[in-house]
């Protein structure tokens, strides 16, 4: 944001010399009006104190309490009304003696506006009112029991200190979408003038150009967006911590008529302008989805005193009405309220009167109600679209399924003729009284479950003849339960039937759906198929994985691995069971092991006084560990054997070697 042009005395001022300079001004002026705080007591020593002594004591406690709340109250409005009073009946030399400074913008600078606010900062209301119930108008509003109505003010106020957990960090130019917020056309009171402020003249030389009423249109609302950035930029330098602004919303009297709200809620500003006080307020009807009586007024101000000095120009004081932000001010702004509107329904005749006095001071039961906020009623409001919407959307889709449904029951229907299509010329025999009970005993030719070969035992050859549904599904079913693979079909991943080549069953593939009985006996014959499919998958896998490590161990090192029975010795039995040695090229391996090993043996005797070279000892090491037995494997057929294994064992081929003896 663009900074203004701020002067002191006609003298141009940094940032640091507003702060410092309204800083000093301000605390001397509260200095001298506020009294000086008594010594605090000395604390007492504890000591032990009886049942009576402590509930008298904790009764003395809240008395004081008590009084000093009432003390502390009765300062705070005092100071209050006097602080108001001072503002109210200064004369022009005092408010003159008061530090001022000087904001203005250039020529250059001055915000360009086409619209009263953005559309996406309110919701735009309906031009007229629904004609929703007539009797709301007519019903009194809750009166307390003492003749009185409260007062309805909600007070809002923003500023650069908002550091309270969970309060909303302030926003530059966040005043100025406000009160374009509150001027908008969509929302105001018609039938009166609806909408006041004082920080812009409409004649006299500080006007822009004069008009007889207030009235917004672009360079207006450029003036009002210029006033509340340039006491943005003040506040922001002045007091880094303090109230920029305060926004009121004030629920009016809907038995007044729109001239007696306009009236009222000029008589409460013309109180705030008394008081050197910027204002901008205006007139709301009721919103189109809530009470037809909640006609309310927002007003923006600040609590920081100024004065028109020119088109884009203002004055604003070092000292603020800080005390409008207690709680004393807070109900001053009510007694106000009520006052302007008691004036406004005495005018008009009217019996009803307004009270800022809480109920609970009066000493009267509350009539109040349980309000929503205008969070949880957006909320409400959501889910009553959400759950029209929901409805609507339900409704649409049971039409949409039950024109599918029909359609697809047209097409079934198309099918059955295609199929079967009706023979004109000859007349058709008449259904035997067997396949007749069938057919009313299962009326959906889908819906097959607990269909038996008990309902086809009073069926004739004629029958099973003409029936194309009920045995061939039966049938087939059985046939799939019974483990019939040739009739099941993977297609990526999902069951299929196989039936070409049988024509008893070309009726129920050429259907669009499967009777149950048929289709879980597919599935379940499917889900079968695939896992069995895949277990020997697996098995081949572990097989291949078993030779390879056979064989890697085997061609390693050579390793006797018979006795003279030419059987595996009993330690390596567990390498080597029957499923193993059935592996493809294992068992010649093992007769080469073994040949290997007895060479290697009849070697080493003959050559006792020859020594072998390093790398064919190292190669053929007997005394080389071997690695731990492979895990075994579920057994499987081990099938033929292998030949040169045969030839061994039955001795028409002898292996060399004394421990085979004659075998």
């Amino acid at each position: 944001m663009k900074r203004p042009l701020m002067t002191i005395g006609d003298r141009s001022v940094t940032p640091e010399q507003v702060q410092s300079t309204v800083s000093k001004a301000s605390a001397a002026w509260l200095s001298d009006r506020r009294p000086k705080k008594a010594a605090a007591e000395r604390k007492r020593r504890h000591r032990a104190l009886t049942q009576e002594e402590r509930e008298a004591k904790a009764l003395a406690t809240a008395t004081a309490k008590k009084r000093r709340a009432d003390e502390r109250e009765a300062r705070e409005l005092d100071r209050l009304l006097a602080r108001i009073g001072y503002l109210s009946r200064r004369s022009q030399r005092e408010a003159e003696a008061m530090l001022r400074v000087r904001v203005s913008w250039k020529s250059s600078a001055q915000p360009k506006v086409t619209a009263i606010c953005p559309r996406n900062l309110y919701t735009r209301m309906a031009p007229e009112l629904t004609e929703r119930t007539k009797a709301a108008l007519a019903t009194r509003s809750r009166v307390a029991v003492d003749g009185f109505k409260n007062i309805v003010l909600r007070k809002i106020p923003r500023g650069y200190g908002r550091k309270e957990r969970g309060t909303r960090a302030y926003e530059h130019g966040e005043a100025a979408d406000l009160a374009r917020y509150i001027l908008r056309d969509q929302a105001l009171e018609t039938g009166s003038v609806n909408r006041f402020s004082n920080i812009l003249e409409f004649d006299g030389p500080n006007a822009l150009y004069q008009t007889d009423a207030f009235s917004v249109d672009d360079r207006r609302c450029a003036q009002i967006v210029a006033f509340w950035n340039a006491l943005e930029a003040f506040e922001a330098e002045a007091d880094a911590d303090g109230n920029v602004y305060s926004h009121l919303i004030v629920a009016m009297p809907h038995e007044l008529s729109p001239n007696g709200r306009a009236q009222a809620l000029e008589d409460l500003c013309f109180r705030l302008d008394a008081l050197h006080l910027p204002y901008v307020a205006s007139l709301h009807r009721p919103d189109p989805k809530g009470d037809v009586r909640n006609f309310h007024a927002h007003i923006i101000m600040s609590p920081r005193p100024f004065a028109v000095e020119g088109p884009f120009a203002w004055s604003f004081e070092a000292g603020k009405a800080t005390e409008l932000n207690s709680r004393a001010g807070y109900d001053w702004l009510r007694q106000q309220a009520a006052a302007a509107f008691n004036h406004a329904l005495e005018k008009e005749g009217r019996a009803l009167r307004y009270t800022g006095i809480a109920q609970a001071k009066r000493g009267v039961p509350s009539t109040g109600e349980a309000h929503d906020g205008p969070a949880k009623t957006a909320r409400k409001r959501q889910q009553e679209a959400d759950e029209a919407e929901r409805k609507r959307l339900t409704a649409q889709l049971a039409a949409h399924v039950a024109a599918v449904m029909n359609r697809q029951t047209s097409l079934g229907t198309e099918i059955q003729q295609i199929l079967h299509p009706p023979v004109v010329s000859e007349p058709q025999p008449a259904i035997s009284p067997a396949l007749a009970g069938l057919r009313k005993k299962y009326p959906d030719p889908l819906k097959l479950e607990g269909l038996s070969v008990l309902d086809f035992v009073a069926f004739t050859p004629a029958d099973h003849a003409s029936d194309d549904w009920f045995g061939p599904a039966y049938n087939l079913a059985v046939e799939l339960r019974r483990g019939n693979w040739e009739l099941v079909r993977d297609n990526g991943g999902q069951p299929e039937l196989a039936v070409e080549k049988r024509l008893e069953y070309q009726a129920l593939r050429q259907a669009p759906a499967l009777p149950d009985i048929v289709d879980e006996a597919l599935r379940e014959a499917h889900r079968r198929m695939v896992a069995e499919r895949d277990w020997k998958r697996r098995v081949r896998r572990d097989k291949e994985r078993i030779r390879k490590e056979m064989l890697t161990w085997l061609r390693g090192a050579p390793v006797s691995l018979f006795d003279s029975e030419a059987n595996v010795l009993p330690e390596f039995r567990d390498r080597f069971p029957k499923h193993v040695m059935a592996l493809d090229g294992v068992r010649k391996a093992m007769v080469d092991c073994h040949i290997a090993a007895l060479e290697l043996q009849r070697r080493s005797a003959a050559a006792t006084t020859k020594r072998v070279p390093d790398e064919v000892a190292s190669r053929l090491d007997l005394g080389a560990s071997l690695p731990p037995p492979a895990p075994s494997s579920p057994a499987v057929d081990d099938g033929a054997e292998n030949q040169l294994f045969d030839a061994v064992r039955q001795g028409l081929v002898k292996l060399p070697g004394k421990n085979l003896g004659k075998g």
